[in-house]
């Protein structure tokens, strides 16, 4: 199973691969590409033969994010269509947070706004020196409703709260620091040192036991609850003044200053 913008690949025996292919987009998060994400874990979950998923970018960039101009299109859009096209986000998260697969996410460049949040909601991370991670929704205007539920289960509650609220960058040995990755590798090393780890857990891990433990942990962290709200706040916020200002700003490429 594959297409132009997403390729999936048998990497070695329970193994595959989904890698981000749109390049001239930045891989960014529009409605397309969100479909067709639901649709390839969606299929890999019921995959006997796949036990280890590896999330990954063909180009130097991992996820950038909301596609801004998709975004901008929205604006005009009902509060019941902002809704449903939030849930189909929160549809492909939930795919991934409660996955019976292992899910190592593979960060070789940026992983901004949204797609720090695809990144994070992988069970492992591993980055390198190319990687950037933010949520940057704050600087225009935006807010980080979705990737916010499960944030917090990555990182301590004050930290959570500066990343949310100042929009800041970080490189992958920060991240490493504050636990928003769990490895960082020298870039040259990073194919190796994912095989490696994926084949260390399928000779030491339980099929039956990931699934049972890994729906056990989605059931504790109580995410869908609050995901729930994230999508009414997410719906709305797209009306709000500052966000209509702050995305044709960023499309004007104009500096967005607030005071």
């Amino acid at each position: 199973m594959s297409n132009k913008i997403i390729e999936i690949i048998n990497k070695d025996k329970y193994i595959y691969s989904v890698v981000l292919n749109f390049s001239q987009n930045g891989n960014a998060l529009n409605q397309s590409l969100i479909n067709k994400l639901i649709d390839v874990f969606e299929y890999l979950s019921k995959k006997k033969s796949c036990r280890v998923i590896i999330l990954e970018s063909r180009s130097k960039i991992f996820c950038a994010g909301a596609d801004l101009n998709e975004l901008q299109k929205m604006q005009n859009n009902s509060y019941e269509k902002n809704l449903e096209d939030s849930k189909n986000l929160m549809t492909l998260f939930k795919k991934i947070l409660s996955s019976e697969k292992l899910i190592i996410a593979k960060v070789n460049g940026a992983a901004i706004a949204g797609g720090c949040g695809l990144a994070t909601a992988c069970d492992v991370v591993f980055a390198t020196e190319n990687a950037k991670f933010g949520y940057t929704e704050v600087n225009i205007g935006f807010v980080p409703a979705l990737v916010s539920t499960f944030l917090t289960k990555r990182v301590n509650g004050f930290i959570c709260k500066e990343l949310l609220l100042t929009g800041k960058i970080l490189d992958a040995k920060e991240a490493k620091n504050i636990h928003l990755i769990d490895y960082f590798v020298e870039s040259e090393k990073l194919e190796e040192e994912v095989k490696h780890y994926a084949q260390n857990f399928l000779m030491k891990s339980s099929p039956q036991s990931i699934s049972v433990t890994k729906k056990m942990l989605y059931d504790f962290f109580q995410i869908e609850e609050k995901m729930n709200l994230a999508c009414e706040i997410n719906a709305k916020s797209r009306k709000n003044s500052d966000c209509i200002k702050g995305i044709n700003r960023f499309l004007k490429k104009e500096k967005n200053f607030w005071n």
